[in-house]
C-alpha cells in the first residue's frame, strides 16, 4: 500500500507567498517529486493533505493537479482521486518517438540561427558532461545542452513539449539506475560532438538526422535498463 504523501514530503515546501502564484509552487514541487521518484507510479494525491502540507487552500492544489494532468504526469478520472501516471515500456518508447519528431524539427529549424557563440557554448557544455560523475548534475547539463541547441529556433511551444517529454524519460533513468552516467557518458557525449559539428557546418537536415539517431539510442538504453532492473530508488 502506498505511503501517504505527508509521510514522506516530496520536497521541502517552498515559500508560497511570493511573486509567483501558490499553484505554481505546488505544481513545481509535485512535478519535482514525480520526476525524482519520490512520488511513485500510482501514488494517490489527496488534495486536503496536500493543501495542509503546503499551507494553502485546496484551490491552488486543484489548479496544480490540473496542470500536471495536462502535462501527462497525473491521471485524474472523474469523481476519483488524482494519481501519478505510470508508463509501461511501450509508453516510454512512444514518448521517445515524439521527442525525435519534435526535437529533430527544432534542431533543423535552429541550425541557420546558431551563432559561433552558441556553438562554442554547446561544445563547452559537452566537455563539462564528460567530466561530470554526479547523475543528476549530468542530466541537468544534458538538458541544458538540448535546450540551448533548440532555443534559437524560436519555437517556444515545441520546446515546452520537448521538455515535458524529456522529464518523463529522466524519471525512469533516475528510478532504475544508479550507474546510468558511468554506463552511458561516452557515447552520449560523442553523439553531442557529432551534432555540434553538423550544426556548425550549417547542415540542418543532417543535424536533424543525428538528433533522431541520438534519441533512438537513448531510448534503447533506457528500455534495456527497465527490462534488466526494477525501480532501484526508494520511493515515498
Amino acid at each position: 500500500m502506498l505511503a501517504p504523501v505527508e509521510a514522506s514530503p516530496p520536497v521541502p515546501a517552498p515559500a508560497i507567498r511570493s511573486r509567483r502564484t501558490s499553484s505554481d509552487h505546488v505544481a513545481d514541487a509535485l512535478r519535482a517529486a514525480i520526476n525524482s521518484g519520490h512520488l511513485a507510479d500510482g501514488a494517490e494525491l489527496n488534495q486536503v493533505e496536500l493543501a495542509e502540507h503546503f499551507g494553502v487552500s485546496r484551490v491552488p492544489v486543484r489548479e496544480a493537479i490540473r496542470r500536471l494532468e495536462a502535462e501527462g504526469l497525473i491521471e485524474a478520472a472523474a469523481h476519483r482521486r488524482a494519481v501519478v501516471r505510470g508508463f509501461d515500456l511501450a509508453g516510454i518508447a512512444e514518448s521517445f518517438e515524439l521527442r525525435a519528431l519534435i526535437e529533430g524539427h527544432l534542431a533543423e529549424a535552429a541550425v541557420p540561427m546558431l551563432t559561433r557563440r552558441n556553438l562554442n557554448e554547446l561544445t563547452e557544455l559537452n566537455a563539462a558532461m564528460r567530466g561530470e560523475g554526479d547523475e543528476r548534475r549530468f542530466l541537468a547539463l544534458d538538458a541544458d545542452f538540448h535546450r540551448r541547441l533548440y532555443e534559437p529556433a524560436g519555437r517556444p511551444t515545441a520546446l515546452e513539449i520537448a521538455g515535458q517529454l524529456r522529464s518523463r524519460a529522466e524519471r525512469y533513468v533516475l528510478l532504475r539506475s544508479d550507474h546510468f552516467v558511468n554506463d552511458q557518458t561516452r557515447w552520449l557525449t560523442r553523439d553531442h560532438g557529432t551534432i555540434v559539428r553538423l550544426a556548425r557546418s550549417g547542415d540542418g537536415t543532417a543535424t536533424r538526422a543525428a538528433i533522431e539517431r541520438h534519441l533512438g539510442r537513448l531510448c534503447d538504453a533506457i528500455l534495456r535498463l527497465s527490462r534488466q532492473r526494477p525501480a532501484s530508488r526508494q520511493q515515498g
